[in-house]
């Protein structure tokens, strides 16, 4: 298997406050990005805090024998969330902050993905010259959309298009949502925070990574967003077949 990963703070941040997780074991693998909101820094602390508590939950359970990709998702963002809330409440200049994230968990063995996502971080597939979206944004605007109020192309415009329904840290419970995929060969998975997504379509999202491949498109993804104005924060995983591999780290 083979893992592309960059982030980049884009052209208008002063601070990058995404977080991402590269972690490999013999059978499973934890990817996963995160995109944190607050105050000065805040977002940065809170998604450093969710990806460092996720990674350490994934490293004290991963040995166990009765390790299950689902429940390990569920108590470590629950964990995330207690964490990032016991800081928010300890520091004033921390009220509020909270974060993102998009994770995916790899069964080697059984050739199967667990996806799971709070907030508006996205995960696809590309399979067969196709794009998929996995995760469902909580946003504002994708609850427009769903009830039929607005259309997607409205939305991409709409004055609350940045405003999430549901984040790490922001309530005393989370509920994230929960995806089984079975993977078959030559399945690409894309992580991203919405940095890419807010500058660019899923089909030139697509179209990128099958001109330059799965390396080069990583950054090519990222020089496309800030080209398109870089508003935002960009970070990026593709991981590319079920073969295990290296990583490459820019």
């Amino acid at each position: 298997m083979r893992v592309y990963c960059e982030t980049n703070k884009g052209l208008l941040r002063e601070n990058n406050e995404d977080s991402f997780i590269v972690e490999e074991s013999d059978r499973y693998n934890l990817y996963a990005v995160a995109d944190g909101m607050g105050g000065h820094k805040a977002g940065e602390v809170a998604s450093s805090i969710a990806i460092e508590v996720i990674r350490d939950c994934f490293k004290e359970n991963i040995p166990k024998e009765e390790f299950k990709a689902p429940t390990f998702i569920i108590e470590s963002i629950d964990a995330a969330n207690d964490r990032i809330r016991k800081e928010a409440l300890n520091k004033d200049e921390y009220s509020g902050m909270g974060t993102t994230i998009t994770l995916a968990v790899i069964d080697l063995e059984m050739n199967i993905v667990y996806i799971a996502n709070v907030g508006d971080s996205r995960a696809y597939i590309v399979r067969n010259n196709e794009i998929i979206q996995i995760t469902e944004d909580h946003t504002y605007v994708n609850e427009l959309i769903k009830d039929g109020e607005i259309t997607p192309e409205e939305a991409k415009h709409h004055p609350k298009r940045n405003v999430i329904t549901r984040a790490v840290g922001s309530e005393e419970y989370v509920h994230a949502d929960i995806f089984e995929i079975e993977l078959i060969d030559n399945d690409v998975i894309l992580l991203c925070t919405d940095g890419l997504t807010t500058h660019l379509s899923d089909e030139k999202i697509l179209s990128t990574i099958m001109e330059c491949g799965c390396e080069e498109g990583v950054q090519r993804l990222i020089k496309l967003a800030n080209d398109n104005g870089g508003t935002d924060n960009i970070t990026v995983i593709i991981v590319d077949n079920i073969i295990r591999g290296e990583i490459y780290d820019r």
